[in-house]
């Protein structure tokens, strides 16, 4: 393997150093993941056994993406390095060791939603009020609790009232998962550190199974992963870090970027290597984000460069509200389709919350532009398909109550009372309720008269042991298709006729095919297999970067992913940085790493917007440019005002044979308003213009004839040939 050809010097030299700790610092777009593919590869090349890797990512597309790398480095010797994302790989040593710690292998593991709703039910039976707190708060506070490695045992004196709360329901509801067979997120970094310290033989088997091990984006560890990293490695003390302090964003969710600071101190000979040179982003963007960093006062220190060219001026614009904000960036988007030949997948809108989406996508879908949004509903969260799994989740895992209480009340007649009425039946006897509810079935066998919730039961339970009985003898697939069937859900859904009720008919098809799908490409598929798979998916997980479509997405969700063009909006006081003035320096430093993150995604064009004022909480909010702003050389800008003051609404503009509509407002005849001029430009299709068809594909416009409802387009497709095309009903994008 020829390094020279594909790496940088000190790429290289990060790849090549092979024995002892060390430290990658990885700045914004220099080949992070290149580097640590290579350094895999590096290893194996060098004689090292792939069974004795581990390579732990914090998502599954980036260790699907270096592991299809490797593949094409090493071959399939690839296949036996243990690379997947913390949760994953620990998931995995779980379902070998859990016995252990008290667990059976075929455990259950809770989403978000699920422990919610444990929590709940913990609050109502330990008598707390559910509406303050309400039961998320509680599980939050939970959440945070865990990520800090803070256990109920560890807590000694309680003096706050929510803590008087929240601490009884923290300590019943780890009882509760141990009872039910389950664990959350979190219990899958935190049981495995519980294994390691109680069962040193254990953590031997471990430390001397991985004998090598790379971590990417270690700043964005928490307290239990940093803590499961050092007690691996301190087996052999063969550990790389990958990280930039400066993308650093996640300490809301837990992630102290204090471990990579303190690494050297943990691993006294530390070898540092530094990647500064950037292969994404142009001159002027770089420069910018340079601007922006340099004003936090803890980080690494690097300078980063670029051989790329100095590229467009950065365009910062302020605007009226959020609508001229949505309507601008409308404009931007069919201007750059237009002069540099881009597709809709190569922009992306981002945003600080998630509240600020609404007014863009109604501007995206009144003007006909596809778009994607990620960390909207997942999938795998929505009503329909979690009553599906509840089925799987207890096939698989019988001690699970959470999951048998939501099949119970989709049934006919079984409510709140039954449901408790269950529940104490099984606890009496030390039971979880579906093992209740089966042993009943013999219990009552040959009793003529039943009522009619206790033969709904029955039937349930029927079901249950039938399913149990022979799901070692069907493939996942199979097993799912039949259970679907047999509960009718497909059948009721397409009864039942409305347009809510058929994408929710969609939504089960397409659970059925994604279980085939798993079932066809795994080896040994099994449905403990495919229920984890599927609980540790993350939004970026399923995001399709293959779509021609627009993305729209939190900044926080934008990291690790590169755009030709970018747009940044809400530069404001209050929103970027989200809170204006009460902000610690530390947390006012991760907001300015999170603007950095932004800016680095671009690659050959940044926007950034402010608004003057927009709808927040109900209300108008009068609103103040960012203070990041202020920190940016204006040379490196293009600033206009797309506003002006005394507005008044005056003209709806509809580009002849264009689906683009702008609303625009305008100054009173001054004469300076950007947007008005703006949108007098023509943004129809021309004489010219290359467009795309549904149907016909690519073609190119030959001329274009006639006005308004009547006008025409003669255009030539490279498929077909020669169209003539009423653009009124036509379904033609810009390419």
């Amino acid at each position: 393997m020829d390094l020279t050809k594909e790496l940088n010097t000190a790429q290289i030299k990060a790849v090549e150093q092979i024995e002892g700790p060390c430290m990658i610092v990885a700045g914004a777009g220099s080949g992070k993941t290149r580097v640590l593919t290579y350094k895999i590869a590096y290893l194996i090349e060098s004689g090292i056994s792939p069974f004795e890797i581990l390579a732990l990512t914090f998502t599954n597309k980036a260790a699907n993406e270096m592991k299809q790398r490797i593949y094409k480095l090493v071959g399939n010797s690839a296949g036996n390095i243990w690379m997947g994302t913390f949760h994953s790989i620990f998931a995995r040593i779980l379902r070998i060791e859990a016995q252990h710690i008290g667990f059976d292998r075929n455990f259950t593991i809770y989403d978000d939603d699920d422990s919610d709703k444990l929590v709940e039910t913990v609050m109502k039976d330990l008598g707390f009020a559910t509406d303050n707190p309400k039961p998320r708060t509680v599980s939050g506070r939970i959440k945070e609790l865990k990520n800090k490695l803070i256990l109920p045992d560890d807590i000694v004196e309680v003096t706050n009232p929510f803590e008087k709360i929240a601490t009884p329901v923290y300590k019943e509801y780890q009882s509760r998962l141990l009872k039910n067979n389950a664990m959350d997120f979190d219990d899958l970094l935190i049981n495995p550190i519980l294994l390691f310290r109680s069962n040193n033989d254990v953590l031997e088997k471990y430390q001397n199974r991985f004998k090598f091990i790379l971590v990417d984006e270690y700043q964005d560890t928490n307290r239990a992963q940093y803590e499961i990293v050092k007690m691996l490695s301190y087996g052999h003390g063969n550990i790389s870090i990958v990280g930039d302090d400066a993308q650093s964003i996640y300490r809301w969710r837990g992630a102290e970027i204090e471990n990579i600071f303190k690494f050297g101190e943990d691993f006294k000979d530390c070898k540092v290597f530094k990647l500064e040179q950037n292969y994404r982003s142009t001159k002027n963007i770089l420069s910018l984000a340079d601007d922006v960093i340099k004003n936090n006062k803890r980080q690494i220190q690097k300078t980063l460069f670029t051989d790329n060219t100095e590229g467009d001026l950065v365009t910062l614009t302020e605007v009226f509200n959020d609508r001229d904000e949505a309507m601008i960036i409308i404009k931007w988007i069919m201007n750059e389709i237009s002069n540099r030949k881009l597709n809709f997948k190569d922009f992306v809108i981002l945003y600080r919350t998630n509240a600020q989406s609404r007014v863009i996508e109604d501007a995206l879908r009144m003007n006909s532009i596809p778009y994607i949004i990620v960390g909207g509903v997942k999938f795998y969260q929505r009503r329909e398909i979690k009553d599906v799994l509840a089925y799987l989740k207890v096939l698989v895992n019988p001690k699970d109550d959470e999951a048998m209480t939501r099949i119970l009340k989709l049934r006919d007649g079984i409510g709140e009372q039954t449901v408790d009425r269950l529940k104490r039946a099984a606890k009496e006897i030390a039971k979880s309720i579906c093992e209740y509810l089966v042993n009943m079935i013999d219990e009552r066998e040959g009793q003529q008269k039943r009522t009619r919730i206790e033969a709904e039961l029955l039937r349930v339970a029927g079901l249950i042991r039938k399913y149990s009985e022979v799901k070692n003898e069907f493939s996942p697939s199979e097993l799912a298709r039949s259970i679907v069937d047999e509960i009718g859900i497909i059948r009721q859904l397409r009864n039942e006729g409305t347009d809510e009720a058929m994408d929710r008919m969609y939504n089960v098809q397409e659970l059925l095919s994604g279980i085939s799908e798993y079932t066809d490409n795994t080896a040994e598929a099994t449905l403990e297999g495919f229920l984890q798979e599927v609980s540790l998916v993350t939004d970026i997980d399923t995001y399709d970067d293959q779509k021609n479509a627009v993305t729209l997405m939190t900044t926080h969700s934008s990291k690790g992913l590169e755009f030709p063009v970018v747009f940044i909006t809400g530069l404001e006081d209050g929103i970027f940085p989200l809170s204006s003035s009460s902000l610690a320096q530390e947390e006012m430093e991760e907001e300015r790493r999170l603007f950095y993150v932004a800016i680095t995604r671009a690659m050959q064009k940044l926007y950034m917007t402010y608004s003057l004022q927009r709808y927040r909480f109900g209300n108008v909010s009068y609103q103040m440019k960012s203070r990041f702003l202020k920190e940016i050389d204006t040379s490196r800008l293009q600033y206009s005002k797309a506003h002006s003051l005394g507005r008044q609404k005056n003209k709806m503009l509809q580009e002849e044979g264009s689906s683009i509509r702008y609303e625009y407002y305008g100054d009173n005849g001054s004469g300076d308003d950007v947007l008005a001029e703006m949108f007098r430009e023509e943004l129809g299709i021309k004489k010219g213009s290359v467009v795309y068809h549904n149907n016909f594909g690519k073609g190119k416009v030959l001329d274009v004839t006639g006005r308004g409802d009547s006008r025409k387009a003669q255009i030539e497709f490279e498929k077909v040939g020669v169209k003539n095309i009423i653009l009124k009903y036509a379904n033609l994008t810009l390419k």
